[in-house]
């Protein structure tokens, strides 16, 4: 009896043990942002990637081909389920189309974190939130072209795409300029796709049809880039241009006086949390106090750009 148990543990620890030459399947962590056209995503790149690998995962980055698609968005994280990867980190384009997707990772057990927001998504379980309040950000710009313009100015906003981010961003905007600044002026607001090139056109067509705005404020740096090349070219050195992100290019146009200011979010930041709440997510510890990890936002102008430049 005591030769078969033995032979018997002997067959169990062969079994259970890898064979010399075969590790362990490493653990998977993906990014999946609702596209790659903004540098602000490659700086989130730029955190998550190195600390998902010094964690010790394997890291993927996985995005839709175009920025309008949620659909593709929802799709993509529907096979990472079906694959079965380790944790899920999604900035969505449209926080009531992930939902669905969201789910069906909650049933596989498999953690989401959401980043880039702090708002709650309209259903499904996510085990964190990593950002920064993007109304938030806006009332800080308002305040901010509140004192460079000594509170008298007509201004234009360059919306992105239909969705959280550009509502949010917008709102908090206005909601602090109709609170507390009845000298700023909000004349024209029009989309421009989060699109340097749509900045520029939109931003041009506008100023043409009323050269009375002295503000354009890009809802992200790529649009406000375009409105600071339109304005260039239109020969108006004098108009202020604003966006957010806080991109290293961002930075660089404002040291050069090509941009006037930008939202600096930390991007970096947010990506690195995020794969280390993933992490704590799949070790089963408890979630972050309100779900939340928020990082400050300032806005830089030249003034303060050399302290944020690399």
């Amino acid at each position: 009896m005591k030769i078969l148990v033995l032979s018997l543990l002997a067959v169990f620890v062969m079994t259970c043990v890898p064979a010399a030459g075969f590790a362990e399947a490493q653990l998977e962590l993906v990014l999946v942002p609702p596209a790659m056209e903004s540098p602000f995503y490659k700086a989130i790149l730029d955190g998550a990637q190195p600390k998902a690998e010094e964690l010790g995962y394997k890291f993927t980055l996985l995005s839709p081909q175009k920025p309008d698609d949620p659909a593709e968005q929802v799709q993509i994280v529907e096979d990472l389920v079906t694959r079965g990867v380790a944790g899920i980190a999604i900035c969505a384009h449209d926080d009531k189309a992930i939902v669905s997707a969201v789910k069906k990772a909650n049933d596989a057990g498999i953690p989401i974190v959401i980043f880039n927001s702090l708002t709650d998504l309209p259903g499904g379980e996510v085990y964190a939130y990593v950002g920064y309040d993007q109304e938030a950000g806006g009332a800080n710009i308002a305040d901010w072209v509140n004192k460079v313009t000594s509170g008298e100015a007509n201004v234009a906003i360059l919306e992105g795409l239909p969705g959280f981010h550009s509502t949010a961003r917008a709102g908090g905007f206005t909601e602090q300029v109709d609170a507390h600044y009845p000298g700023l002026k909000i004349i024209a607001s029009q989309p421009a796709d989060w699109s340097r090139e749509k900045g520029m056109n939109v931003a041009t067509n506008m100023f043409q049809a009323d050269p009375t705005i002295q503000v354009f404020y890009g809802l992200n740096d790529e649009m406000a880039l375009g409105a600071a090349q339109a304005m260039k070219q239109l020969g108006q050195a004098g108009i202020i241009t604003v966006g957010i992100d806080g991109n290293p290019n961002a930075m660089d146009a404002v040291k050069r006086d090509e941009l006037t200011a930008t939202l600096y979010v930390n991007p970096v930041g947010i990506g690195a949390s995020s794969m280390e709440m993933l992490d704590a997510a799949i070790k089963g510890l408890p979630a972050p106090d309100n779900q939340r990890i928020a990082v400050d936002t300032i806005v830089v102008d030249k003034t303060m750009v050399d302290d944020y430049l690399p």
